[in-house]
């Protein structure tokens, strides 16, 4: 994937997946999604409640979670802090780790607004989204 079309797909999770908005303080929602992808599997070695730190813990942190569920950068069985990443959320942190924020200046939805298939989300052999 060209740098081009990883800066697109990060904007489509970002802006279209999360639902989330440019103003504000965008750069610190980014940082949060990406921290909060880094603690997956919640289920290991306390992931859930280093999560729950970052969040702010009850109402909000169910919330967040739930969002990167339904964005579908996780999923879950019994309870949504056992969550774990899918291959989009593993996609999605590994770029995460390479493009800022202010890079996605500029980027907008893949495949001209078009659905992506489960061939984006598929990392290279050495692991780098970008």
């Amino acid at each position: 994937m060209t740098h081009e079309a990883t800066l697109d797909h990060l904007y489509g999770i970002f802006y279209e997946g999360l639902g989330l908005c440019g103003c504000g303080n965008p750069d610190d929602a980014y940082i949060l999604v990406r921290d909060l992808l880094a603690l997956a599997p919640f289920y290991k070695d306390d992931g859930w409640r280093l999560a729950e730190v970052l969040t702010g813990g009850g109402a909000a942190h169910h919330i967040i979670m739930s969002l990167l569920d339904t964005a579908g950068l996780t999923e879950h069985g019994s309870t949504i802090n056992g969550s774990w990443l899918t291959d989009k959320g593993a996609w999605c942190l590994q770029a995460m780790r390479t493009v800022t924020f202010e890079q996605m200046d500029g980027a907008g939805l893949p495949h001209n607004g078009g659905d992506c298939t489960s061939a984006c989300w598929k990392l290279p052999a050495d692991g780098q989204a970008a």
